[in-house]
């Protein structure tokens, strides 16, 4: 079951069966040297037809009829002496131990939602055969709906000290059940089989901004896979933070589920300024005329440890679920949504072959939401 959230991230499961409108044409070579010549030994001759040029300089898809082509790590010449989890790209923030900044979303349909993001006093050692040893900054996220603490992520990023482009190398996540407990959702990590091949890194900003240009932002084949497209720059944004100036839009791509798509907007000297999904920014290190100071309050509210009473049964949640989303289930279970506790519904889409959760009150067996 995907983890209740404004927008899945790299906690998608999903498989080729769930998106039978993606037609993924691999064109791309493996990211560690020693893994993906063992990947390329043990196919036969017929796997094992020569790249062509073109398939060398981009990853090619075709999504939603259109074909797609962008970056990635063979383009990008990222080597594991240049990276550092410490270093400042002009449009993301800072990885500096210790920085942090709140975006919210009070209209959300679940509940006022608020993201807390720290850079941890802590980093993630990695050793990737065939590519070398490096470290990388964890970068905790927190997600709250109406105060209550819904999921922690720990993601892994370094930076490039050559071109002070930002890289992603994998998370591990947390959802936070109905008493309060951490329960392990899901993890990526660079350098690992991923289904098809190795995962690799995803960039996360480039060094130089350039409107056009596409690029795998996550690049799991099984948990995380995306693109970027960078579509303006030059703009002026304005968010309860404040007005800023020199600010770029970018649009992010979910390469596992086609209708996930996310609209960004990056400030130079701030950072992430707003999100379609996780809402606009309130206060940020980067900004000393605004209150940082209550970051973490929401620790302090006791945890919702009152068991959920169901007045319907799983059964009854799935008769209704099934008239939301026609379909095959492929589980049911209880989970919380802001204060809420509902039945999370996972059905296979009979239309589409989509995967979707329904949610279902469980104490008036309203559908109060869906996500895919």
């Amino acid at each position: 079951m995907k983890p209740i959230q404004i927008k899945p991230r790299s906690m998608i499961r999903s498989t080729m069966s769930n998106c039978p409108r993606l037609v993924v044409t691999i064109m791309m070579t493996a990211f560690v040297g020693a893994a993906a010549q063992a990947i390329e030994e043990a196919k036969s001759p017929a796997e094992t037809k020569p790249r062509t040029e073109a398939a060398e300089q981009t990853v090619e898809r075709t999504q939603g009829g259109a074909r797609v082509q962008f970056s990635s790590i063979e383009n990008w010449k990222l080597k594991a002496e240049n990276l550092s989890p410490t270093g400042h790209n002009p449009y993301y923030f800072p990885l500096k131990p210790g920085f942090k900044f709140v975006m919210e979303k009070p209209d959300h349909p679940w509940g006022a939602y608020r993201k807390e993001v720290i850079v941890l006093d802590q980093t993630e050692p990695f050793d990737v055969p065939g590519f070398g040893k490096f470290e990388a900054a964890v970068v905790q996220e927190e997600e709250f709906f109406d105060g209550v603490l819904d999921q922690n992520a720990q993601n892994w990023f370094a930076i490039d000290k050559t071109t002070n482009a930002m890289y992603a190398f994998g998370e591990i996540s947390w959802e936070i059940d109905h008493a309060g407990r951490k329960v392990f959702a899901g993890t990526w990590r660079v350098g690992e089989p991923d289904g098809n091949g190795i995962a690799e890194p995803g960039l996360l900003m480039p060094g130089e901004f350039k409107v056009g240009d596409k690029y795998l932002y996550e690049a799991h084949e099984l948990e995380a896979y995306g693109w970027t497209k960078n579509d303006a720059d030059g703009l002026t944004i304005t968010v309860p933070a404040g007005t800023f100036e020199d600010c770029v839009q970018v649009t992010e791509n979910n390469l596992t589920n086609p209708s996930d798509i996310t609209q960004k907007w990056w400030c130079k000297g701030v950072g992430l300024v707003k999100d379609t999904s996780d809402g606009e920014l309130v206060a940020s290190d980067a900004l000393p005329d605004t209150d940082i100071s209550d970051f973490g309050r929401f620790h302090k509210n006791p945890v919702q440890t009152v068991p959920p009473v169901a007045k319907i049964d799983g059964l009854q949640a799935t008769e209704i679920a099934l008239k939301e989303i026609p379909g095959e289930v492929n589980s049911v279970q209880i989970e919380r949504m802001g204060k809420r506790n509902i039945y999370a519904v996972e059905i296979i889409s009979s239309a589409d072959g989509i995967e979707w959760d329904v949610f279902i009150d469980i104490e008036t067996g309203e559908v109060v939401g869906t996500d895919n």
